[in-house]
This record gives structure tokens, sequence and C-alpha cells, in this order.
């Protein structure tokens, strides 16, 4: 069953994709474009996004105090993919192109596509309350992309534009609506959440379109063997062993949340550190004038490559965790 939510979800990514390509390929999509384009869904399209999955949610203290759970088990499991990407992919200090591509392989080994594959995956295995608990692992995914990723691709920390991005403005604006639970006027929210349904379909666009322009040198060879390993199968064996120990110290404390509910906490960010690489990555690759084309084909490969991990390692996880 899972198996096919995937493959249905991988097989409209990628059609979305080819479309991208297709269209980069008949009109010669120019760098600038490319550029004005992830500025577009970065800085405009994205923010919409992060604020929508809070104020489309009711709220429940409950709720609220497991999320914080959610978020914390979220962001030890990022921690240790930062951990795993640094140990296993050295800085390189000497050679400044060299590094570049190490810096794209690190962020594609740490940030997954929790959005566009996770939502969906985890809306259709848990239903609306397990993309309740998804919020918890998007807000430690945003937060640490526009700070930690943020600093890996510019080179710099710049206070003032991670204060003011707004991606990070988005997620305590969307805390502040989930708690107090103001509703928006549907002339203001309707066109908030049109907006935030174009970021999937225009994140796989511009991969589409980065893609296109990408030229195949064996030199990437075992970058991208090494990258799609560690994304995929790395990565879940760290987060597994996080929620493994989290599962067992609950249980311990006697933690008052029903046994089903406690499985959903943990297996949602266990398949959201399962999902390919974030689309954001040749979004901040082309911003900061990396090599945007080379980080949208490890989006592809994981993407492909995702429809046979996922379900596998899922399968092996609940026979653990029953």
């Amino acid at each position: 069953m899972l198996s096919l939510i995937v493959l249905k979800q991988l097989v409209i990514m990628l059609v979305i994709a080819l479309c991208g390509f297709t269209f980069a390929k008949v009109f010669k999509v120019t760098e600038g474009e490319q550029k004005f384009l992830s500025k577009l869904l970065l800085y405009f399209i994205n923010p919409f996004l992060v604020f929508n999955s809070f104020v489309t949610t009711a709220f429940s203290v409950e709720k609220l105090k497991n999320m914080g759970i959610v978020a914390v088990v979220s962001l030890i499991i990022h921690f240790f993919m930062i951990g795993l990407a640094f140990v296993t992919i050295r800085k390189n200090s000497e050679n400044q192109e060299e590094e570049d591509y190490n810096i794209i392989d690190r962020l594609t080994v740490i940030f997954t596509n929790c959005g566009f594959v996770g939502i969906p995956l985890i809306s259709s295995v848990f239903g609306a309350e397990g993309v309740l608990y998804l919020i918890g692992f998007l807000v430690c995914f945003n937060i640490l992309l526009w700070t930690f990723g943020y600093k890996q691709m510019s080179g710099k920390m710049n206070i003032k534009k991670i204060i003011t991005n707004p991606n990070i403005i988005a997620v305590f604006l969307g805390l502040f609506f989930y708690c107090t639970q103001i509703k928006l006027p549907e002339v203001i929210f309707k066109p908030m959440n049109l907006i935030a349904e174009m970021n999937s379909p225009l994140a796989m666009i511009l991969i589409g379109i980065l893609f296109a322009s990408f030229k195949f040198d064996k030199k990437f060879l075992f970058r991208i063997i090494r990258t799609c390993f560690l994304r995929l199968i790395g990565s879940a064996i760290l987060s597994f062993c996080v929620i493994f120990v989290f599962y067992k110290i609950l249980l311990a404390v006697n933690f008052q949340t029903p046994e089903s509910e406690l499985h959903m906490m943990l297996f949602v960010p266990f398949i959201c550190s399962m999902c390919p690489s974030a689309t954001s990555v040749p979004s901040l690759s082309c911003l900061f004038e990396k090599d945007a084309k080379y980080s949208s084909l490890l989006v592809c490969l994981t993407t492909m490559l995702c429809v046979l991990t996922i379900p596998a390692l899922l399968a092996l996880a609940e026979l653990i965790i029953k």
C-alpha cells in the first residue's frame, strides 16, 4: 500500500519536472530567469506554504504538547544527519570548487523533501492527525534550512537577513495563529492558500529547468552514489535509532498517550527523514551560484530511488517497533 502511495507521488513529481525540462529545452531558459524563479519560490511562495500548514490546523493543548515532542525528536534527527554529512563528506579547504560540491552533497544528506513528498505520504498513512505532527518536523526543517543551510551556501551568517527572512517569519506567525486560533477572513485566506499550493509544482518545474542544462561527468559518479546512499539509507538508520530510544524512554516514564498515537508521533519524523532531497537545495544552489544542475540531479535520483527505500525501511522498522 505504502509503496503504491510513494510510486504515485513519485510519478506526479517526475511528470512535472519533465514539463519543466521540456520547457527549458524549447525556450532556452537563461541563468537570470532561473535565479528569478528561485527567489520567487524561496522568498515568496514557500513562506505561504509554511504559514498555511499552521492556520489550517485545529488547536489542542494535548496535540501541541505532542507536537513539541515530535519537534524535539525531529531536531535531534536533524543534528544526527548534520553529523553524518560532515563525518562522511569532509571539508576541502584547498579546493573551493570541490568544496562547493561538498556543500551541495551535505545539504542533500541533511534536508529532505518533507513537504511535497512527506505531506501526501503522512496524510495517506496517518490522516490529518499525522499531518499535524508533521508540522513539528517542518518547523525544525525551516529554521535549520534558513540558518545552518543558508550559512553553508552563502558562506556567512547574516543575523538580520535570517531574522527578516520570510520563511522564519512565517514559522513564528504560523505558531501564533495556531495557538490563538484567530481565523483569517476568506478574502485573505483563499489567496494565501492558492499561493501556497503553487510551491510543489513550481519547485519541480524549476528542478526540470535546472536539470535540462546539466552535463554528466564521470567525476560525479562516486559523489552521486555516496550522497544518494547517505540521504536514503544512512540518514534512515540514524533516525530510526533516535525514534527507538525515544520510544523506550516514553514507555519507561509511562507517557500518557495511547500507543497508536505514540507510534504515529515517532513514525512521522522517521518517514520524513527517509524522503528524497529537498527541492530547496537546487533553489539555494542557483541563488548562491553553486552547481544547481548537479543538485537538481541529486533531487531527481533520490526521488526515483525512494520508491524502493521508504517502503522497505518502514516495513523493517515496524517489525521492531510494533
